[in-house]
């Protein structure tokens, strides 16, 4: 069974993108059948797989505009690009942009259409990963509405988590007000770590007394590296581009760590 998963979190430059990628392949490399889907007009998780999000004919705009408009006689794999890694992406570039005006347009069921979308094609997936971009507007709410969990990357230090609860607060209304009740939050990664520092043991201090019984904090966490930084411009996920390295070695432990989260272990 599919699980949609959105990486979401308002807050920009906190590797909610590297996060997307490193995950999204590091479940193709346990086996996995996974599509990414880039949901900011960036284009940052299209670039950072090696594509010219700006030469695309199709990209998710095209896909959210068929939706807006009753259009479903689509093709599962219809503008679904797919990289050397093992891993599909339905791209995204600027024309992003100007859909969320026309889904503001949109009398009824504005926040329901990529979730149209992902339910036509989700079978052909074990996992599909929403990369949100940093807003909370309704192109994001469309994602909330679609996904089954959310992930929020968080950059280790003090306003990062000062802004945390604006997040908590639109995952709790999309609840309540019935727009996707089984929504749930996978957990907090912490991301852009320096762990030799003694502020990031008092923000996970800070995180565990305030959220700690509510939210799962993931035990593993992001390293900062260059590498990490250096990697989207070969269009590589941090496995291929520095296999040994610290990052691809973290990613690979929160990708299983939340696997095992997944089977309730």
């Amino acid at each position: 069974m599919c699980k949609i998963i959105a990486i979401a979190n308002q807050k920009g430059g906190v590797g909610k993108t590297t996060t997307a990628i490193n995950l999204g392949i590091g479940l193709v490399n346990k086996g996995n059948r996974v599509l990414l889907v880039d949901l900011d007009p960036q284009g940052n998780a299209t670039q950072g797989l090696g594509f010219d999000a700006d030469a695309l004919e199709i990209t998710i705009s095209t896909i959210l505009r068929k939706m807006i408009g009753k259009d479903y006689a689509i093709m599962k794999k219809y503008g679904i690009l797919s990289h050397e890694e093992g891993i599909d992406l339905m791209p995204a570039n600027i024309e992003l942009s100007v859909i969320e005006t026309e889904l503001i347009s949109t009398f009824f069921g504005r926040e329901k259409m990529l979730k149209t979308y992902l339910d036509m094609i989700r079978d052909e997936y074990d996992y599909i990963i929403i990369d949100c971009m940093p807003s909370l507007n309704l192109i994001t709410i469309n994602a909330l509405v679609a996904a089954d969990e959310v992930i929020i990357p968080l950059h280790a230090q003090y306003y990062s988590v000062k802004g945390l609860e604006q997040l908590l607060q639109t995952i709790s209304s999309v609840k309540a007000n019935g727009l996707n009740g089984s929504l749930v939050i996978s957990g907090i990664l912490y991301t852009c770590v320096n762990d030799r520092t003694t502020s990031f043991r008092d923000i996970q201090q800070i995180l565990k007394l305030g959220y700690g019984g509510d939210v799962k904090i993931y035990e593993s966490y992001i390293p900062r590296s260059v590498k990490a930084e250096e990697a989207p411009s070969y269009g590589r996920s941090i496995y291929a581009y520095d296999a040994s390295g610290r990052v691809s070695s973290a990613y690979n432990m929160f990708t299983e760590e939340f696997l095992l989260t997944e089977k309730g272990w």
